[in-house]
């Protein structure tokens, strides 16, 4: 067999390294900067911090700080179109996923036309950038520094489609997840173990994708309950931060499949966070997997903790390996669907939503997905996570 190995975007690890941005940037060619972040990253003095390494670097900076959760086509285009008004030459994307993928979105905005909506098509299109996107997650999770994807919401129907591109640099500092709250520590979190087991389970993983998905795995497993019980554990939050890298570099040469399809289709219901959906339907999609691939889903419950006998059957292996998420879930204080309120029937017929979005995504999985299998993995979730 034939493999392919991409290593996408190179990354600067360590505590510190945000310090570094300003003379990367330069070193890019860059002299004005959009600097893209939310509210929240300012409040947490992660942005003074950036911009204190741009100003010092003689770099020019333009702020952005209007994103919110699952950025909309209208923020991008606002975005871009600020970004081509003061003439900037590169991007700088500081905070979760929502601020990186409207960084990377808004930067195609200075070679492509706008609006950025018109660039939403199944399979997602690939449109070059013509300027350098430095990245700089503040949360262990989404892994976008080192992904392809920019994933923004659709205006019309709240749908959350996907464009892809390449960016120039990620700067990942795991002192900057030390003020995440709790819940999102959780939820982020979880979200790089969904990109991990997704990774290691879809069609086209190969072996370095396996190899960093199993230890991405392993830390989140070990490190999350401690990080979401003590945010200022250091050693936890480093190694949450390396994680979710290593997850999202897996998911970058394997891609993700089912369950983040199934997601999508929570979110543009229920609007809850994208991690909090990912984690829900992990279990179930596992148990699926496992009929087609169980010596895979084998690697993530030995990964999270399970001890196998060797005996079991797939249906054994993809149950005792959901357990062990389920249980992860509870220690990283995870509610259930039922818990937050959400109706039974409005959430199983998320199935509808799934079955129209992100076929690229579906057929990734190892299990062709079906209306009736798909509606299926809905039903078990809301009634076996309580």
């Amino acid at each position: 067999m034939i493999y392919q190995y991409n290593q996408l975007v190179p990354v600067i690890f360590g505590e510190g390294a945000i310090d570094q941005l300003g003379e990367k940037v330069k070193e890019l060619g860059c002299k004005k900067i959009m600097c893209v972040y939310d509210g929240g990253v300012k409040a947490a003095g992660i942005a003074p911090r950036a911009e204190a390494s741009l100003k010092a670097a003689g770099v020019e900076y333009v702020v952005f700080d209007k994103i919110t959760a699952d950025p909309t086509d209208a923020l991008v285009n606002e975005c871009g179109a600020l970004a081509k008004q003061e003439g900037v030459d590169g991007f700088v994307g500081v905070g979760g996923g929502s601020s990186m993928d409207c960084a990377k979105a808004a930067s195609l905005l200075l070679n492509h036309d706008a609006p950025i909506e018109q660039y939403f098509t199944a399979p997602p299109s690939f449109l070059e950038c013509s300027v350098p996107v430095i990245l700089v997650p503040t949360t262990a999770g989404t892994g976008s520094e080192v992904t392809q994807v920019c994933v923004i919401t659709c205006s019309k129907d709240h749908s959350k489609p996907s464009i892809f591109m390449r960016s120039a640099l990620a700067i990942v500092d795991p002192e900057l997840t030390y003020t995440v709250p709790a819940s999102v520590t959780a939820n982020t979190g979880l979200d790089a173990f969904t990109h991990a087991a997704e990774a290691l389970t879809a069609n086209r993983g190969n072996p370095r994708s396996d190899l960093l998905a199993v230890a991405a795995l392993e830390k989140i497993s070990k490190n999350l309950p401690e990080a979401v019980k003590d945010g200022t554990n250091k050693t936890a939050r480093h190694e949450l931060s390396l994680a979710a890298n290593w997850a999202g570099i897996a998911f970058a040469d394997a891609d993700c499949h089912l369950g983040h399809t199934m997601a999508d289709g929570i979110s543009s219901a229920f609007h809850t966070p994208h991690g909090l959906n990912c984690i829900w339907v992990n279990a179930e999609v596992m148990k699926m997997c496992a009929a087609v691939v169980p010596e895979k889903v084998k690697m993530i419950g030995q990964a999270i903790g399970v001890q196998f006998t060797g005996s079991e059957t797939p249906e054994e292996i993809g149950e005792k390996t959901a357990a062990a998420t389920r249980a992860l879930m509870r220690a990283c204080g995870i509610k259930s669907p039922k818990e937050m309120g959400l109706d039974r029937q409005q959430f199983v017929d998320c199935y509808k939503m799934a079955m129209e979005i992100d076929f690229g995504l579906r057929i990734n999985c190892p299990v062709e997905p079906t209306a009736e299998n798909v509606k299926a993995a809905y039903e078990r979730t809301y009634d076996n996570y309580q």
